[in-house]
């Protein structure tokens, strides 16, 4: 069977390319694409470029100032655009093409009309499920989220999310009718390094918040609760791991806080050593804000890595998170408010032996899916949609 995954991102995304190796390995044939700095979209199969297609191009500045015309051109050259990957796919003969949308405009076009022998999958990985503000931009996110039920129900084959919940946000109750569920896998790492715990007396207890230093993480209600944490005890420290998007702002709050000695906000540290850095902490958290609502749809990788680890954690109480996390057991529960997480760090603080009984806990309880497993669910669903009967659909010009 051959495959093509493409997902309309420019950063780095490595599910794909993942799940196109394992694929490859059992006889198939899997690329993957993505844009490139000149904003085409280029095919691997590995490391090895396949094939590029030229993107929507960039506005041209006579254009570019006129806001009509700059639509226009916009609408114009995405549409040539997905008629060029059509082209592309027709080309390759491809048995299924998986697409992960972001936010690319017209993919509807993309499976409409195609041989009948390929099937489309359109790949949720995020819902984007937001609702507006005011009256304009309800009317925008109600557009933007009927769309993406159309994809769904008419366009595709079939759907995939990463969680029940955002299948259901989507697609409302009966969301089984044209959806499927493959959650997040970890890499082998997570799941078979040793993580031999043992604290020397005297040592503070660490914690450690791993991901981008963003604003929109709403980093600030962790360090309002290590500063009413800092007024009972000094024996714990704080580090925050991560590229930092936000010009320097939590670096000035920390001084602003007086939280110098307790808090650092380090670099990001290489892929393949996460595993080894999370280990040497005592406790991980995983705070999700309310907003953006759409996040509360899914678990976060790094849960799901925690789990896979056996690290103890201290995870905002939401529906994905209590899947990973039973609380008191290998971690704590909490509320996104400075006071419930300065709770918990006090918990884990000022009582050693719980922090031994919950570290114990989460070792046994590591657990996650691997690479190969969602590699089999896809191939399921791909298998059951080469056997389905394709409906007809209009045929368009490439």
């Amino acid at each position: 069977m051959k495959i093509l995954y493409i997902w309309f991102y420019s950063r780095s995304f490595p599910d794909y390319p993942k799940v196109a190796a394992v694929l490859r390995e059992r006889g198939h044939e899997a690329w993957v694409a993505n844009y490139d700095d000149a904003g085409d979209i280029v095919w691997y199969r590995g490391d090895e470029l396949q094939a590029r297609v030229q993107g929507p191009g960039k506005t041209p500045r006579s254009v570019a100032r006129i806001p009509v015309l700059r639509s226009l051109w916009h609408w114009f050259a995405f549409v040539r655009f997905m008629l060029r990957l059509r082209g592309f796919f027709r080309r390759e003969n491809a048995d299924v093409v998986h697409v992960c949308p972001n936010a690319a405009r017209m993919v509807w076009l993309l499976p409409l009309g195609m041989p009948r022998h390929m099937r489309f999958v359109i790949d949720y990985r995020q819902i984007a499920q937001r609702e507006g503000r005011g009256v304009i931009g309800r009317l925008k996110s109600g557009f933007a989220n009927s769309l993406r039920v159309l994809y769904c129900r008419v366009f595709y084959d079939r759907a995939t999310f990463l969680h029940a919940l955002g299948a259901e946000k989507v697609l409302g109750p009966q969301w089984r009718k044209w959806a499927e569920v493959v959650p997040l896998a970890v890499d082998d790492p997570f799941l078979r390094l040793p993580n031999d715990w043992t604290r020397d007396a005297g040592v503070p207890v660490t914690f450690l918040y791993l991901g981008s230093i963003a604003r929109i993480r709403k980093l600030e209600q962790i360090m309002a609760a290590a500063r009413q944490v800092s007024t009972i005890t000094d024996n714990f420290r704080l580090d925050f791991i991560g590229p930092d998007v936000a010009d320097g702002y939590y670096h000035e709050l920390v001084k602003e806080m007086g939280l110098t000695r307790f808090v650092r906000i380090l670099p990001p540290v290489p892929y393949d050593r996460v595993p080894q850095t999370v280990i040497t902490y005592d406790i991980a958290l995983t705070i999700v804000p309310e907003s953006p609502s759409d996040w509360q749809y899914q678990p976060t990788i790094k849960g799901i890595e925690y789990r896979a680890l056996g690290m103890p954690v201290i995870a905002t109480d939401f529906a994905p998170n209590r899947e990973l996390v039973k609380n008191a057991v290998n971690g704590l529960l909490v509320i996104n408010t400075p006071d419930s997480i300065a709770a918990a760090m006090l918990r884990f603080i000022c009582e050693p032996a719980f922090l031994e009984q919950v570290r114990a806990d989460a070792g046994a309880m590591r657990d996650g899916l691997t690479w190969n497993e969602v590699a089999t669910q896809y191939m399921d669903i791909y298998k059951a949609l080469r056997d389905e009967r394709p409906a007809a659909l209009v045929a368009l010009p490439d």
